[in-house]
């Protein structure tokens, strides 16, 4: 059996970095990814129009209905798993193509700040890292990859170093003018994405033709596929498994020897030996790999400390933008937001903040006359006034990192292939509560403030667990491998060839979202890998 250099398990964002930068340095790489080569021609985004969907996705999540009829998403019933008896669902996103999630993200790049790695407040640890020692691996994954600016710096929000910014919508210069006449210290700045707005490393600019998160098929927008996954294999250094699905990695000696894998097309299993190993199939897998592998675990905490994002909206029009013609605005999403910046207001009500996302106008889709009374001419005639004018705004906030919070291997649920699935221990606490009441009054604010019709808000509630995709937690970082699962080079604590590189290894979820840090983290720990190899750490 060949002896490769690097076996990555795992191909969307982490594990596509950690290609590129082995490739790059002429390391011999594997890549085990669980779904297949998908061609970006089969993405959703103008194959299937909502109005295609079996119920015009208005029965549960439209998005998940999109990727389920594509074919894009993991099957649950083949790979199924479970909730604690009493515990409320746990919405998992795994799509099986190779970019993994990445092919279906907004592109949303804000970097965490100070505050994220060292918290201000004494809930749980910090991180072992500060902002100075990543900010120089965002600075060149943002060059990388293509990162609009945010033109400024924010509270504790950083400054990046990027493409020219986006142009707001119409609706966001309204929102922005309330905004900041709130009294709350709220700036509204654009928004860092990976959505390019000039041409960029042979990509594309981004051509407004639809909705970023159902999958970009110019290249203009960030994904692992295309930036880092096929160009690693352009180098010859890089061999890609699909239909590879991790069971376990074996150690012998205090050291990672192999991964076994079921091969989907030969319903088989199989193994695949390298001197280094590194897990970057998504934190919530990554942990799954681990706990059935029963390796790295002398801490006790791989799967705990789970945690992501808790949201929050609130909706209704603005009469300044009613019956205006109709243009393209259904493109990337909104254009603009609002840093944390709650420690202005929020007191002791809770600790930890939220970015705000106030956007509007020209949708892909109206729900305008589910709102309206009447029928015939004149009630089409108001949906149409109402259809340029949609307004709202979404809140994203963070969910602190709770121990109890956790997954773990439940051997009665198990995959097609014999493998155990997870068991999902997961609730909000009354910080969260607080923090979505303190959200929802926020939000009724800006939209009175910017003289908007709202729509009745009834019994509000946060969307459920696991919506935001943003999964992060289950192999935490520190220095004591007690109280931690890796070093801060995302190396294991008790298998040193082995390398976790995506956000299983987070301390706290921040309140941005985690793929830009996911990046430069994996860039940070691949670096690594490339020091120690050369220095002939595993020969």
């Amino acid at each position: 059996m060949k002896t490769y250099d690097v076996a990555i398990i795992g191909s969307g964002a982490a594990g596509g970095m950690t290609a590129h930068v082995l490739t790059q340095a002429g390391l011999d790489c594997v890549m085990l990814e669980a779904g297949p080569m998908r061609s970006p021609a089969e993405f959703p985004v103008h194959r299937m129009r909502r109005w295609d969907l079996p119920y015009r996705g208005l029965r549960g999540d439209y998005f998940q209905e999109w990727l389920t009829m594509t074919n894009f998403l993991a099957d649950d019933k083949k790979e199924p798993y479970s909730v604690a008896p009493g515990g409320q669902p746990f919405e998992w996103w795994r799509v099986r193509a190779v970019g993994g999630k990445s092919l279906f993200w907004a592109g949303v790049t804000p970097r965490f700040g100070p505050n994220e790695f060292q918290p201000k407040d004494d809930f749980d640890t910090r991180w072992p890292l500060k902002y100075e020692d990543v900010a120089p691996y965002y600075d060149k994954v943002e060059s990388l990859i293509g990162v609009s600016s945010t033109v400024e710096a924010v509270g504790g929000f950083p400054l990046n170093k990027g493409l020219k910014p986006m142009r707001p919508k119409l609706a966001e210069i309204i929102f922005k003018q309330a905004a900041e006449s709130l009294g709350k210290g709220l700036k509204m700045i654009p928004i860092p994405k990976a959505i390019l707005t000039e041409n960029h490393r042979g990509r594309p600019a981004c051509h407004h033709c639809g909705p970023c998160w159902q999958g970009c098929d110019s290249g203009s927008k960030f994904d692992s596929l295309r930036v880092f996954v096929q160009g690693a294999r352009r180098t010859g250094k890089l061999e890609l498994l699909t239909g590879a699905r991790v069971r376990s990695i074996e150690v012998k000696d205090g050291q990672a020897s192999a991964v076994h894998y079921w091969d989907v097309a030969d319903k088989t299993y199989r193994s695949v030996q390298a001197k280094t190993y590194v897990l970057a199939a998504g934190c919530i897998e990554s942990a799954q790999i681990l706990l059935n592998s029963k390796i790295a675990n002398s801490s006790g905490l791989i799967g705990r400390y789970l945690s992501e994002h808790l949201y929050a909206s609130v909706g209704g029009y603005l009469p300044q933008l009613m019956g205006r013609k109709v243009v393209n605005e259904d493109g990337n999403g909104a254009h603009a937001f609002i840093p944390d910046l709650t420690e202005n207001w929020r007191g002791n009500k809770y600790i930890r903040g939220y970015q705000i996302f106030p956007t509007g106008g020209t949708g892909e889709f109206t729900f305008a006359g589910k709102n309206l009374p009447g029928f015939g001419q004149q009630w089409k005639k108001s949906i149409r006034d109402y259809y340029t004018a949609s307004a709202g705004v979404t809140f994203q906030g963070e969910v602190l990192p709770y121990r109890d919070n956790r997954v773990e291997i439940d051997e009665n649920v198990k995959d097609d292939a014999g493998i155990p699935g997870l068991r999902f221990h997961y609730q909000w606490r009354d910080n969260e509560t607080a923090m979505f009441k303190d959200m929802m009054e926020v939000g009724q604010e800006m939209m009175h403030k910017a003289g908007a019709e709202m729509l009745p808000v009834k019994n509000p509630k946060p969307l459920e667990y696991g919506h935001s995709i943003h999964y992060v937690g289950t192999a935490r970082m520190g220095q004591d491998a007690k109280s931690s699962v890796v070093n801060p080079w995302n190396q294991a604590h008790d298998v040193p060839n082995l390398f976790i590189n995506d956000a299983a290894t987070f301390v706290t979820a921040g309140n941005q979202n985690p793929t830009i840090t996911i990046l430069a983290l994996a860039m940070r720990s691949s670096e690594r890998i490339v020091d120690l190899m050369r220095r002939g750490v595993w020969a």
